[in-house]
């Protein structure tokens, strides 16, 4: 392995914290209880006005010191860079002027001990504009960056969500999937790409690699 992709939310990321705040914010802290346990659904309880407001609140720096970093997930990724793997971060968090989610990333990295985007080998990949689809830029940014075929045979992503895979495994990436906070079940993880890795925690990839 000579690189390793990694999204941030849900993935090195615990947002739970952050989710229920920002839905305190707007006076609906209730749904949380409702959609806790799966991705997503705050369409089904919110209107388009509280929708909105919830999205602002929680795609911004406002509340990202919430977040609590995944058990292991920053030993893991020192370890890696340690030993001269790449790492890039590949998150649908946003860095649109005016309205960017970067300086509260980079400094929650840091914060919690994950190789900083600051240093030669680390790179952190996000969206030009909060309102653009994830999987396209993701899988746009994947293609741009790995044109050489040949390499991506080095190359594993890890990620939380379906569409991780899916876009990992389009771009010809061995693609790894965190089932730690249960938003998806096995069965919708397993179908998303074929070959992808379903591994519960950060420290069953350790041990994937390094052995118990």
């Amino acid at each position: 392995m000579n690189c390793f992709v990694t999204d941030i939310d849900n993935t090195i990321a615990d947002t739970r914290d952050r989710l229920r705040r920002s839905l305190e914010e707007i006076d609906r802290v209730e749904v949380y209880g409702e959609t806790a346990d799966r991705y997503g659904g705050f369409g089904e309880y919110l209107d388009e006005e509280e929708e909105e407001r919830f999205w602002n609140l929680f795609l911004s720096n406002r509340f990202l010191h919430l977040d609590s970093p995944a058990p292991g997930a920053a030993k893991f990724l020192q370890k890696i860079k340690d030993e001269g793997v790449k790492i890039i971060y590949l998150t649908g968090r946003h860095d649109e002027e005016g309205d960017s989610m970067r300086p509260g990333t980079e400094s929650w990295l840091e914060e919690y001990g994950f190789p900083s985007p600051s240093v030669t080998g680390v790179k952190l990949f996000m969206k030009p504009r909060r309102k653009t689809n994830d999987r396209k830029f993701k899988l746009a940014k994947l293609q741009k960056e790995f044109s050489e075929k040949s390499r991506l045979k080095e190359i594993i992503g890890i990620g939380d969500h379906p569409d991780d895979a899916l876009v990992y495994n389009r771009v010809g990436i061995r693609s790894v999937l965190l089932d730690w906070l249960g938003l998806f079940s096995n069965q919708e993880l397993q179908n998303s790409a074929s070959g992808v890795k379903i591994v519960e925690d950060w420290q069953e990839l350790e041990r994937e690699f390094y052995g118990s």
